[in-house]
């Protein structure tokens, strides 16, 4: 519902879709990005929930169902997100997290150096 949230606000969510396609016209800019706080009602509708994107069970679809029941709010995240569900994407947060780590960064950018890319 809100079109901007400024930090530490948040907001009721009235839908959610897992990863819409390209040319999906949504109604807002914001994504579920794998942070977060639900309630136990999740645990249910989970057992209940049908495979859905990729044939599998999607915690977005649960979510929707929940949002039928009670409230269900977001809040903005700032920072970099990764789409873990591509290799790509999974590849990419795997290299990232290794070079920011805060005790294995130092090292693992050395051993990525030496790779000769």
């Amino acid at each position: 519902e809100a079109s901007s949230l400024a930090p530490g606000e948040s907001a009721r969510i009235t839908s959610i879709i897992e990863k819409p396609a390209p040319e999906t016209k949504l109604e807002s800019n914001y994504s579920a990005v794998g942070r977060y706080v639900l309630s136990a009602d999740i645990w249910p509708l989970l057992e209940t929930t049908e495979p859905g994107a990729w044939g599998r069970i999607q915690l977005t679809d649960a979510i929707a169902e929940l949002l039928k029941r009670k409230p269900v709010e977001a809040t903005e995240l700032v920072g970099e997100s990764f789409n873990c569900g591509e290799k790509l994407g999974y590849l990419r947060a795997f290299v990232t997290y290794g070079l920011r780590h805060p005790t294995q960064g130092k090292a693992f950018r050395e051993w990525a150096e030496r790779l000769s890319l």
